[in-house]
């Protein structure tokens, strides 16, 4: 099959959305496929960027993000991943009384875009049931008609050992490090884990709170930011952890919460996305209620944990070749897919 994959972010970053289409691309190619991306950059190896897309070239057109190009006609051979409701996001963000987020006309103008793709002509993806039926109560989705299939995680071993990690970035070896993933965004509830952090007396503690990510490399007393680094030091790090956390306030299916859970890493996280359906037992993790208080009080007790033998979380239906066979049967039931 000749597949492009559509997605009007910058691939090059290291983002859930943005690792998602790699990976597909990756694992599509391997399996025999001829993948194309239509995103940026313009040049990204080992990928095969274009810059327009040319429908006579493609079995399937396969859109992550973005608005569709106008006129743009695939005939039903097209297929929508759903990795996130912008509409579900503003709704948390006005119950929280940022009424800012209603004069963003980005978000409408979203929330209008997703509207449409439910309403295309082809197939639907969710990555995660909570997604799906984001989408059932506000674009009128028929939930059944939509498979999900999550993002995956790559299950890697890490390439640098914990100490050597450490020591490069001032740590010692017997510090307990809480990690956090992401970048710098209100919706990441990163400002809440702060406050939690200081009231935990973790740094009084000795731990460190590492959060690989941000926009530039910054350090204060008891937390490192790394800025951005490549998705192999990611892995480093959940390996040189003790815990890692997850705060958002908003998740379609979160790449970093998967990877920690496949490193073994016993996590906390609000109840977004599919979080509650991967932490399936107080063993590997807890769901925390979106509070100051709440969070003090697991991180108290999670800092306490005896370290152990690190085993995945999670099986291998979340890897990367299992998820994008899952996309292939999806894109083997769309009828008429040979190129015009």
């Amino acid at each position: 099959m000749r597949v492009l994959l559509h997605a009007n972010v910058d691939l090059s970053r290291p983002g859930g959305l943005e690792t998602h289409v790699r990976e597909l691309a990756t694992h599509l190619t391997a399996r025999g496929h001829g993948i194309e991306i239509l995103g940026r950059p313009r040049v990204l190896s080992p990928f095969t960027m274009v810059e327009r897309a040319e429908v006579s070239r493609y079995d399937v057109i396969h859109h992550h993000g973005g608005p569709w190009p106008r006129g743009l006609d695939m005939r039903g051979r097209y297929v929508k991943t759903l990795h996130f409701c912008v509409a579900a996001k503003m709704e948390i963000y006005v119950r929280m009384g940022r009424l800012r987020t209603l004069a963003n006309v980005g978000n409408w103008r979203a929330v209008a875009e997703e509207r449409r793709a439910c309403h295309r002509p082809g197939r639907l993806i969710a990555v995660a049931d909570r997604v799906r039926h984001d989408f059932a109560r506000w674009h009128g989705l028929d939930p059944a008609a939509v498979p999900v299939i999550p993002n995956g995680a790559s299950f890697g071993p890490p390439r640098e050992s914990r100490d050597a990690l450490r020591a490069r970035h001032g740590i010692g070896a017997s510090a307990r490090v809480l990690l956090t993933i992401g970048r710098d965004d209100f919706v990441k509830g990163q400002a809440l884990l702060a406050r939690a952090w200081e009231r935990s007396g973790a740094v009084a503690r000795g731990a460190v709170w590492v959060n690989v990510g941000g926009s530039a490399p910054a350090r204060s007393l008891g937390h490192v930011v790394t800025g951005p680094v490549s998705h192999q030091e990611v892995v480093d790090w959940i390996h040189a952890a003790e815990l890692g956390a997850l705060p958002s306030y908003y998740e379609g299916c979160s790449v970093a919460l998967l990877e920690m859970l496949a490193g073994g890493l016993f996590t906390l996280a609000h109840d977004v996305g599919n979080a509650s359906e991967v932490i399936r037992s107080d063993a590997i993790g807890r769901i925390v209620p979106s509070s100051e208080v709440a969070w003090t009080t697991e991180l108290r007790a999670a800092l306490d944990r005896p370290s152990g033998a690190r085993l995945p979380a999670i099986g291998p239906e979340f890897g990367w070749p299992a998820i994008a066979a899952r996309v292939e049967q999806v894109y083997e039931q769309i009828p008429g897919r040979e190129p015009a």
